[in-house]
């Protein structure tokens, strides 16, 4: 029937997909529009990311330095996969969530795009998917404050298996979940023009990621929550620690830079208060023997674990027993892919994931 009714068809029922996340969402603080100063966490667009489709994030946090107040989201939400242009508006909220769906009608300006990481797509390395956009003077939240999260610490925690993480974003709102694994070396796809490798469009590009960590959950993320701060589950009257930052996601799984890579890549911190004590206890860098050893093993087979039938990615985890594995991600775990991998590296056990394409997880809407 698809071959029949032809492109048409195929973009008028995603967009009645998109519009039904809109609708299913409509009411959460997340994708209203907010009168400002706005608190973050909530969706946002470039204001060129528009064409026949329109896309919208998640404006995920407030960052500083010597020059000012920023608000941190990824690459492809705010810089338009590397198309951006210093000085293009960002506005609250994002395309998918207005009305007209796709107009900036009731929108406001809360920041302009100011520098991203350049993303890679021939074959070199990326470990961040990130920008930033000074704020407009009075229309972001003076302390940063995340709906739902608050206000984040100063200090960062690093990513470690099994932590257990929350994160606020545009679609899904406020979810927790757990690091399954870390050292993830990933290809996603998704990066292009908005609305690219929909029927009409442009194929997507592809960008190779290292040094990343996964949540493994089926709930944990969903289209427009890239550019969402991933923090760690602060005790009871604690800020959280960041962790990541959400750019992608495959079936069951969510992806995020780890937050050093991401504040290292633009040169700012987060806008707050020196941290307390116990900030700076829960941000301490626990190595895990177990992981750190299965982390040696995965990166002497990098190359050749990424060449493996229908391999999109893999990382290091941990069985029930607390032993060191690694994880390999597959778009789909046939038989004969099963067979082709090892089912053992240098005494490391290998465990496969069918996690489907990963690609970056913007909403799209079409303007037809």
């Amino acid at each position: 029937m698809l071959q029949t009714k032809g492109k048409r068809s195929v973009a008028m029922r995603l967009t009645t997909l998109a519009i039904a996340m809109v609708v299913l969402y409509a009411g959460t603080p997340h994708t209203q529009q907010q009168a400002p100063p706005i608190k973050l966490g909530t969706s946002g667009s470039n204001v060129n990311d528009i064409a026949d489709y329109c896309c919208t994030g998640t404006l995920g946090a407030q960052m500083k330095d010597a020059n000012g107040k920023y608000i941190l989201s990824n690459n492809h939400v705010l810089a338009r996969a590397n198309a951006g242009v210093p000085g293009e508006a960002i506005m609250q909220r994002g395309y998918v969530d207005t009305t007209p769906v796709c107009t900036n009608t009731g929108t406001i300006t809360v920041a302009h795009l100011t520098r991203f990481v350049t993303l890679n797509f021939t074959g070199g390395n990326n470990t961040a998917d990130a920008a930033i956009a000074q704020v407009v003077t009075g229309q972001v939240n003076a302390n940063g404050q995340i709906l739902q999260l608050g206000v984040p610490a100063v200090a960062p925690a690093v990513a470690a298996v099994g932590m257990a993480v929350e994160k606020s974003g545009r679609t899904t709102g406020l979810t927790t979940g757990t690091i399954g694994a870390v050292n993830v070396t990933v290809n996603v796809t998704g990066y292009g023009i908005c609305g690219c490798g929909q029927p009409g469009e442009p194929a997507c590009q592809t960008a190779k990621f290292v040094k990343q960590f996964s949540i493994s959950s089926a709930t944990f993320s969903g289209g427009g929550d890239s550019g969402s701060l991933i923090v760690k589950v602060p005790a009871t009257g604690a800020r959280p620690n960041p962790v990541g930052l959400l750019f992608a996601g495959g079936t069951g799984i969510t992806f995020a830079n780890t937050i050093q890579a991401v504040m290292n890549q633009l040169a700012v911190t987060f806008d707050a208060s020196a941290p307390t004590a116990a900030e700076l206890a829960a941000a301490a860098d626990v190595r895990d023997p177990e992981v750190e050893a299965a982390s040696r093993v995965k990166d002497r087979y990098d190359d050749y674990l990424m060449t493996l039938p229908e391999v999109v990615g893999h990382g290091v985890s941990k069985d029930a027993s607390g032993r060191g594995v690694i994880q390999l991600y597959m778009r789909k775990a046939s038989q004969s892919a099963r067979r082709a991998a090892p089912e053992t590296l240098e005494g490391i056990p290998v465990v496969i994931r069918e996690t489907g394409e990963v690609r970056t997880i913007p909403g799209c809407v079409s303007r037809h």
